[in-house]
């Protein structure tokens, strides 16, 4: 399981001993490398709608299918697509066994991601937020979505409304390279449990949740900057028994449900607009423009060399637990 969100639903349902969590890989990096000891492959997915299955699963094998050679199965909500049709006796047991409709790779209407240039994304559902990369870029205003690199190399979109800071943040981008999704981090509801682990070094994550659950997963300490970025991060490194201190603005997308921190965190709520701002100064001052300093350090403490920081940009803040 390399998807982040899967990590953390993993340690919920208490199967950390057995799916292995430890890396982040692109799944079709992942069924390439599984192939050559495999006898079968099977991804594993649970997509909003059929379309966002087929999407997915189009992506991932046209990525992969150089290198795959064994039966490549995508077992998906209330469906099983043989995408490369190999031992079709195995997918046609498989599809029956589960109860899934059978769809054959070679049946499905090839449906190509460039579109003069571009890239459409399918299965967007008007209203849901826009991630490229990890970041948000914008809501979509329509079905029909296609992203597209600017003359100046940043991202230009047709059916999204585009977030100036997070397309600033996002910078040069690749259609055909970049990992987009749509909607919420997570649509399923579970008890949350948090694992031990070793605890070494403070970590700086800047609008990059998707970082927290493996790059820092050991930390000692975490800080955190905006609103949504804290809100992922904290809810993953919960998990781990990881606090932070987030850095936010009050500008939230609302792209997760969960709202989880480690006791001890701190949130420290910067004026609108800020928070970007009092972050690139707190990772200039104390981290001295890395991402990691050595030691330990308690969230609290950290906290009030933040505030320092902020200065009258300080509107408030508040420790959980």
């Amino acid at each position: 399981m390399s998807g982040y969100t899967g990590v953390a639903a993993v340690i919920d349902a208490g199967l950390e001993d057995q799916i292995d969590i430890t890396r982040m890989r692109k799944p079709s990096k992942e069924l390439a490398r599984l192939n050559h000891r495999n006898d079968i492959l099977l991804l594993v997915n649970f997509a909003k709608s059929t379309e966002s299955s087929l999407s997915f699963g189009r992506t991932v094998f046209s990525r992969c299918k150089r290198d795959v050679d064994k039966p490549l199965l995508q077992v998906d909500d209330g469906i099983l697509i043989d995408w490369n049709e190999k031992e079709q006796h195995i997918s046609g047991l498989l599809a029956h066994e589960l109860g899934l409709e059978l769809l054959k790779g070679s049946d499905l209407v090839e449906d190509p991601e460039n579109d003069e240039g571009g890239r459409r994304v399918r299965g967007v559902i008007p209203g849901e937020n826009l991630w490229v990369d990890g970041v948000v870029v914008g809501r979509a205003t329509s079905s029909d979505v296609v992203l597209r690199q600017g003359p100046d190399g940043r991202l230009r979109a047709d059916g999204v409304e585009l977030k100036v800071t997070g397309v600033n943040r996002l910078g040069q981008f690749s259609p055909q390279r970049a990992h987009v999704r749509s909607g919420l981090t997570r649509r399923t509801k579970a008890v949350a449990r948090a694992i031990s682990s070793s605890k070494n070094g403070v970590f700086f994550i800047d609008h990059s949740a998707e970082e927290a659950i493996y790059r820092c997963r050991e930390a000692s300490l975490v800080v955190t900057v905006g609103d949504d970025t804290s809100k992922i991060a904290g809810s993953l490194l919960y998990r781990f028994n990881v606090p932070i201190v987030a850095i936010t603005d009050g500008d939230e997308d609302g792209i997760s449900s969960e709202e989880l921190k480690t006791e001890g965190s701190v949130v420290v709520r910067v004026r609108a607009g800020t928070d970007d701002i009092v972050g690139r100064e707190v990772r200039q001052k104390i981290f001295r423009d890395r991402n990691r300093i050595e030691g330990r350090m308690t969230p609290l403490d950290m906290a009030k060399e933040v505030m320092l920081i902020a200065g009258d940009r300080l509107e408030w803040h508040r420790v959980c637990g």
